[in-house]
């Protein structure tokens, strides 16, 4: 080996000349070796880049080519097991006696008069419409028919919870007010449930049933029952229904669902004598909050007045336990204490009575989860985006806010946190005891308040394509019962 710092031997210039071909040559290769050695490396960028995009666009395109299985994926409802009794499938638009989905139930029902057709659409639902479906009668006569044979529909009211009336002629709020005269003279004006509601021109008692924009879900619920004396009766007017897509008023039997409930013995245990707490909080007009979808009204709006002494005044009456909160802007929140269950004040059943399928916020959720299933497809996929939304908003939430601060909330009566999973199976409980079908333009429906819940249903279209109207009575008819009964 020669130093590169000695001159070269006269004898040894060939020499050193044929190593310096040699390590030129070894060099040569162990650069090409190095070469070949990351050769594979080098090349299988690319691939992996293929591999990567490819992924990722099908994952893009999954909601669209496949969207029933991201449905399912992140879906917490079962199609099979929830599935709404009878199966969601929509009415025939020909037939006004009975919905086409519901004809493994239909059972014709007795009536006094040759005008009127009943066919019983499930064990909690009848449905009365004309016989003569090319001439309907109108209101009135709807209204006069109801007085005169008041007993049996006071009957045949108590033994299933609902009617629909189908097929008549009923163009305006004002016929609709004069059929619901027609069962009751007694109904009411004063409103504390949490939907926001808008009275109608022209009417003493109609109001719009619920002032929400279309995208939004209302889980079903009997109505105001979080009160100590709620309202016994509620009507619904389908004046306007003519949205694309969902906006239905789902019926849910409260009374099959807590027979569903009693089943798991380690639920009827735990609630068949508990009371269930609320928690709602109503901004103050000039301070609503932008952020909590779960605040609905602000309270100037719900008790019609700005003097707070009056408030205390109308939450006594109820015995809500009512308090300003000047940390929070001068709202108030409002709690009380009820029980999960009640017995029917006629009929003397069970039934599962109480708010928290509306007021617990994760419901919404899960019922958007669950339209997203029955749509199905890629019109499936806004519920499921509007439920990921408010899992997601909720999740952020409930990190700087406890369970009292969101605009509803329910507890057990000792402050407790009710578990989900308990909540999952009130759910599915509620789910497998609905029924759901899209309005007919001029429906009324008139549900037992004790018994039979309602909903409504997101509904794709402009606001001013539906319109539902709603009125509703504290007490059922005096006329229906004997004096001092």
């Amino acid at each position: 080996k020669i130093s590169a710092q000695a001159p070269p031997h006269p004898n040894l210039t060939s020499t050193a000349s044929s190593d310096k071909h040699r390590n030129k040559h070894a060099q040569t290769q162990k650069q090409t070796h190095t070469q070949k050695h990351i050769q594979p490396h080098t090349l299988s960028m690319p691939a992996l880049s293929k591999s990567a995009i490819l992924a990722a666009a099908l994952a893009l395109a999954a909601p669209v080519l496949k969207p029933d299985l991201v449905q399912k994926g992140l879906s917490r409802f079962d199609r099979d097991a929830d599935a709404p009794l009878p199966p969601l499938r929509r009415f025939s638009a020909s037939t006004a006696a009975a919905p086409s989905n519901v004809s493994h139930f239909d059972a014709a029902i007795s009536v006094p008069s040759d005008g009127v057709i009943a066919t019983a659409a499930t064990p909690f639902l009848v449905i009365l419409s004309p016989a003569d479906v090319k001439n309907p009668p109108n209101g009135r006569y709807l209204s006069e028919f109801l007085e005169s044979n008041r007993m049996w529909f006071k009957d045949l009211f108590f033994e299933y919870g609902s009617v629909i009336f189908r097929g008549f002629d009923i163009p305006d709020a004002a016929s609709f007010e004069q059929v619901v005269l027609g069962i009751t003279t007694e109904l009411a004006t004063v409103y504390l449930g949490t939907s926001p509601r808008s009275s109608i021109n022209g009417t003493t008692y109609v109001h719009t049933a619920a002032d929400f924009p279309p995208h939004r879900t209302l889980p079903t619920h009997l109505e105001m029952s979080f009160r100590d004396n709620p309202p016994r009766t509620q009507m619904f007017y389908a004046h306007r229904v003519e949205q694309e897509r969902g906006g239905e008023t789902p019926l849910t039997n409260f009374e099959g669902v807590w027979e569903t409930i009693k089943a798991n013995p380690k639920l009827r245990a735990k609630y068949e004598h508990a009371k269930v707490k609320y928690i709602r909080n109503n901004d103050d007009c000039n301070h609503q909050s932008s952020i909590d979808p779960l605040m609905q009204k602000c309270w100037q709006d719900m008790f019609k007045t700005d003097d707070r002494s009056k408030v205390l005044e109308q939450c006594k009456a109820e015995q809500f336990d009512c308090q300003f909160l000047d940390n929070w802007n001068g709202r108030v929140r409002i709690t009380n204490v009820q029980p999960f269950v009640r017995k029917h004040p006629v009929t003397g059943k069970t039934v599962w009575f109480n708010h928290i399928n509306v007021l617990t916020r994760n419901s919404m959720v899960y019922d958007y989860e669950r339209t997203a299933a029955l749509w199905g497809g890629f019109g499936g996929l806004w519920p499921l985006g509007l439920a990921l939304y408010y899992r997601a908003l909720f999740g952020v939430l409930t990190l700087v806010w406890s369970e009292f601060d969101f605009g509803f909330g329910v507890a057990n009566a000792d402050d407790t946190v009710i578990p989900e999973e308990d909540l999952r199976a009130i759910k599915r409980a509620v789910w497998q005891n609905t029924f759901q079908a899209p309005y007919q333009k001029n429906d009324i429906v008139i549900v037992d308040n004790m018994k039979v819940g309602h909903g409504r249903e997101m509904y794709v279209g402009n606001e001013s394509s539906r319109l539902i109207m709603t009125a509703w009575a504290d007490n059922y008819p005096s006329s229906w019962f004997p004096e001092g009964q």
